[in-house]
């Protein structure tokens, strides 16, 4: 985006963007840029947070009034965390529920999907009351399959890297992605329902305990070790946050 703005100013058209990577924006030099301290994704900073997320738009469009660039500005403030807990939330976020797979890896993919297609049945409750609490609105549904199909596909793609896309008019790299975010994001709707949840808890919690987080890491690790560099640059960047790559092995 630093780069494309260069071009747009150059047709008169003025632009102030939000940087979440400080140091690729020092090497751009975008005429105006505000650096955020939030996660990758995140520009805003946290979800359910209209007054902080306004303070931050506001911040980047009163950039739009500075002609003495390149200017980068640094956001002041970290995203906000849960607000009005009980003194038992604050104790820390939990898992809504409990775990009890024996199953850690795709060795066994029979054996895998089963258990994985368990962990998604005693999250569904927590799933939907989440939707509820968001007044319909859901993190998933980039794609149209179910998140039992999704597992299907996935775990299909990792014994037979050979299959051809499942996602019509997509190349496999896109399907990947776009199932991938799929099935993490019906995992963090999920989480969501539980109070005092932040994302760093949860993004620990999928990639560390979760089956749905194994998987992920295991298509990871495949697109990673292989020559296309489409799906290898999917696997490098798109599948893991970078503050979470302590869970890759």
């Amino acid at each position: 985006m630093g780069g494309l703005a260069h071009y747009l100013e150059a047709e008169g058209i003025p632009t102030a963007l939000i940087s979440l990577i400080r140091g690729h924006t020092e090497r751009m030099k975008p005429p105006r840029a505000l650096f955020v301290p939030f996660p990758l994704g995140r520009p805003f900073g946290a979800p359910n947070a209209p007054d902080f997320q306004r303070k931050v738009l506001s911040t980047v469009l009163a950039l739009l009034e500075r002609q003495d660039g390149p200017i980068l500005e640094d956001f002041p403030d970290k995203a906000p965390g849960p607000q009005e807990l009980s003194d038992e939330e604050m104790e820390g976020w939990t898992c809504p529920i409990n775990f009890s797979s024996s199953v850690d890896d795709l060795s066994d993919t029979e054996k895998f999907s089963k258990a994985i297609k368990q962990e998604i049945a005693l999250l569904r409750p927590w799933y939907e009351e989440s939707v509820a609490k968001q007044n319909g609105r859901r993190l998933d549904g980039l794609t149209e399959f179910s998140t039992e199909e999704i597992v299907d596909h996935l775990v299909a793609y990792a014994e037979d890297q050979d299959t051809p896309s499942f996602l019509e008019g997509e190349n496999m790299a896109r399907a990947i992605k776009l199932t991938c975010d799929d099935l993490k994001h019906f995992y963090y709707q999920a989480a969501l329902a539980k109070p005092a949840a932040t994302y760093e808890d949860i993004d620990n919690w999928f990639f560390g305990e979760s089956l749905g987080g194994t998987l992920i890491l295991e298509i990871r690790k495949i697109l990673i070790g292989l020559e296309d560099p489409v799906l290898k640059r999917v696997g490098l960047i798109n599948l893991l946050p970078h503050a979470m790559s302590h869970h890759a092995t």
